[in-house]
């Protein structure tokens, strides 16, 4: 090519020199193919790691949605139904992966409720979830049914109306900490929900829907520090038309004045809340627990 003849016009008196050259040339060729082959790999095995990721989150979120469906359905029938024993798994959404045996660790899940173009398996030693090719027979899976158990089975009601006969342990303890979340959020509601009201009717106000945002500034609970016992806050840093937002500075400010008369006018030290739960919204419900002490101090007259 082009290389061999530009090699021979600048060395036609040694052919031993163009022979090496030459030869130079196609080992750099060499090591430069060898170069775009390892990165070509690489950028293989990148593209496969992020495709795995993508894969693993979506299935972590059709598992949550399905779960969160499973409660709500679950808790909205009626006890007396029973499904035939074959359809363990009759009442959960078809896109939720049913475990298909109770003695393996490894069992194949069937994600979105198609015939198998792939399996998943649990790996419950790493927590992953691996896939496996759609050849694997569902057969090994679980013992062989009458074909009509076996349609209800691969039919799953999507409108959850019978009640499965019995759950796997897995599901049992997926079922209770979805419970047990669900309990949390709601109590966390009921005290931000009384939080609210406690300011709202002691300071005649209407506070804004994000609870959090609207004490961040400290601006009401100085003024509420006040209510409880006049001049307990002597400064308050307010905004104005000007500067419709106060500085971080002037919030914390607020904040550890407000905390100081909570301490003062005699809230116990294992009552008051940190100013981080107020500055970063982090923790209403510490918050809640400080104001209703403080509001156990007013004195009677105060209360309308």
């Amino acid at each position: 090519g082009f290389s061999d003849a530009n090699l021979m016009s600048q060395a036609p008196s040694s052919g031993q020199n163009v022979v090496s050259n030459v030869g130079c040339t196609e080992m750099e060729l060499q090591k430069r193919r060898e170069q775009l082959l390892v990165e070509r790999t690489r950028r293989e095995a990148q593209l496969a790691a992020q495709q795995y990721e993508e894969e693993r989150i979506r299935t972590k979120q059709i598992q949550k949605e399905a779960v969160l469906d499973f409660v709500r359905q679950k808790s909205g029938q009626s006890p007396q139904k029973q499904s035939p024993p074959n359809s363990d798994h009759c009442d959960l959404p078809k896109y939720f992966p049913v475990r298909r045996s109770q003695h393996t660790d490894d069992s194949a899940l069937l994600v979105n409720g198609f015939e198998p173009h792939f399996f998943f398996e649990i790996d419950s030693n790493t927590n992953t979830i691996k896939r496996r090719p759609g050849s694997h027979s569902k057969s090994e899976e679980r013992p062989p049914m009458s074909p009509s158990a076996s349609i209800s089975q691969s039919s799953v009601h999507t409108d959850g109306t019978s009640t499965a006969s019995s759950v796997t342990p897995n599901q049992d303890s997926g079922d209770a900490l979805i419970l047990q979340n669900q309990k949390q959020y709601d109590d966390e509601q009921r005290v931000v929900l009384q939080l609210r009201k406690n300011i709202e009717t002691r300071l005649k106000v209407s506070l804004p829907s994000d609870l959090g945002a609207a004490l961040t500034d400290g601006v009401v609970l100085c003024h509420l520090a006040n209510h409880v016992r006049p001049r307990s806050v002597s400064s308050i840093h307010v905004p104005s038309p000007a500067v419709p937002k106060l500085t971080m500075a002037k919030c914390r400010r607020n904040v550890e004045n407000f905390l100081e008369a909570c301490k003062r006018i005699g809230v116990p030290q294992d009552r008051l809340c940190l100013p981080l739960h107020i500055l970063e919204e982090k923790g209403l419900a510490h918050v809640a627990v400080t104001i209703e002490s403080l509001l156990e101090l007013a004195p009677t007259k105060q209360h309308h």
